[in-house]
């Protein structure tokens, strides 16, 4: 999708301010097309919170959600973050409440607090183990035995492989913008595209994954995509991760279901937000 004239001077813009200013962009896969152009590095969650957390750079501007924010700000609190906007939230991270765990642990209290380091600053302080999708399987695997409260829901220690050992499952913990495909719609896909190898994110549901050749999260996805011999992918995730590996792999062919996966949050931050906290920041004033 080109950009138009007025986004072209918009971008022109941010990026000699970002130049100027010594500022590095980090965006996730699902922001959008102009944001992922503007960037130094698009990543997913934990790969641009890696990259903000070792950047050199003398300020971070980092497109994505609050909490990406917040794992920054914990993992290296004098960094200079600069947050376009700050209202962004992940649904599934704030579908679970403080009573739903402790409830939960009143329940099982001999279980382990298992929490994504997307929830909340307050959810994650009760947890007992600390995961992402990089280190999951091996933090979990030093708990042989355990059994866990996943949150905010099971899904990644589902695909890790520890979904049999999570207790007080809620129905409410899912992905709204991922739970929307379905697994006729793969099947349908796959119809389409006979050749064609399927990469689900995790999130999808269930019986969706089933039926998908690779499932991970959208990094993992990126990865699969980027080193796999195959010329052409189904891609069951998040727009902004399709629109992204077409523009970074032009030789491969990348194709979605017919029920497109858009999440509105990630879609809020523009370029004109990250030119006006580029010049706050220029003018010295704080967030």
């Amino acid at each position: 999708m080109a950009l138009t004239d007025k986004k072209v001077a918009q971008l022109r813009q941010a990026r000699e301010l970002a130049n100027h200013l010594g500022v590095e962009i980090l965006a996730h896969f699902f922001q959008r097309e102009e944001i992922k152009v503007v960037a130094d590095f698009v990543g997913g969650a934990y790969e641009v919170t890696d990259r903000a957390v070792n950047s050199r750079a003398p300020a971070i501007l980092v497109c994505g959600a609050i909490f990406m924010h917040e794992a920054i700000r914990a993992r290296r609190p004098t960094a200079k973050l600069l947050i376009p906007r700050s209202d962004i939230s992940c649904p599934l991270a704030t579908t679970v409440s403080l009573e739903d765990v402790q409830a939960a642990k009143h329940l099982y209290p001999e279980a382990l607090i298992v929490a994504d380091l997307k929830v909340p600053p307050a959810i994650l302080a009760l947890a007992e183990v600390k995961i992402s999708p990089k280190t999951v399987r091996a933090k979990l695997s030093t708990h042989p035995g355990a059994v866990f409260i996943a949150l905010p829901g099971p899904q990644l220690l589902d695909w890790a492989g520890f979904g049999e050992r999570v207790v007080a499952r809620q129905p409410h913990t899912v992905c709204q913008v991922h739970e929307l495909a379905q697994a006729d719609d793969l099947a349908r896909a796959r119809a389409k595209h006979p050749d064609a190898l399927a990469a689900a994110h995790f999130l999808c549901r269930p019986e969706l994954l089933t039926l998908a050749d690779f499932v991970s999260d959208s990094a993992g996805i990126n990865r699969f995509c980027a080193e796999s011999q195959a010329g052409k992918f189904i891609i069951v995730s998040e727009a902004g991760l399709t629109e992204y590996l077409t523009a970074a792999w032009p030789k491969k062919h990348f194709y979605e279901t017919e029920v497109e996966l858009f999440c509105p949050n990630m879609k809020l931050t523009n370029l004109k937000s990250v030119i006006a906290r580029l010049e706050k920041y220029e003018r010295g004033e704080a967030e």
